[in-house]
């Protein structure tokens, strides 16, 4: 479990901005693995045997993840969906409440189980129902952009369940 979340982490950071170097991943997950385990914070030595078992098999798993994955790991953001969506409802008060849901749809898995398309509509209509402005039912305006209403209300539920949850606590990693 341990190598494969350090894999998953590794991977996760080479589709974003910032790419990690497996050192980098290697080292964090072994900190913290002495933290746990309530062991001495001791160095982990870059030219060990140790180090180069754990970088081998860190490659490895990636492999086998990426395998599962059929190779596909580029997930589209909604982001680039939504000013468009608004200007073709007329509707760009929204613009900043549905950009403000789409962050927070990026802490869920609706990325990766829904069409970017889907996800983005989910979070124009949610923003509409806070702010309770009509968005055109006949004909439905999710059919203009591809979407379902399963699909959306589905987008919805999940961001309601996020927004149910307690407000993270800050922990000090530094005692």
């Amino acid at each position: 479990v341990k190598i494969v979340a350090a894999s998953c982490v590794w991977l996760a950071s080479k589709l974003e901005e910032n790419p990690k170097k497996a050192r980098q991943v290697i080292i964090v997950f072994h900190r913290m693995e002495c933290r746990r385990e309530n062991l001495p914070l001791d160095h982990l030595d870059l030219y060990s045997k140790k180090f180069s078992e754990l970088k081998v098999e860190l490659s490895r798993t990636e492999r086998h993840i990426l395998k599962e994955m059929g190779f596909v790991c580029h997930v589209e953001h909604p982001h680039k969906f939504i000013s468009n969506y608004l200007a073709t409802l007329e509707t760009p008060e929204l613009r900043q409440e549905a950009w403000n849901l789409a962050n927070d749809s990026l802490r869920t898995t609706l990325c990766v189980r829904f069409r970017s398309e889907v996800v983005a509509c989910g979070v124009v209509y949610a923003a509409a129902r806070r702010f309770q402005v009509p968005l055109p039912e006949n004909p439905p305006w999710w059919k203009a952009f591809d979407a379902d209403k399963s699909g959306i209300d589905e987008v919805c539920r999940v961001l309601a369940h996020l927004y149910s949850l307690p407000k993270a606590q800050y922990i000090s990693v530094c005692k």
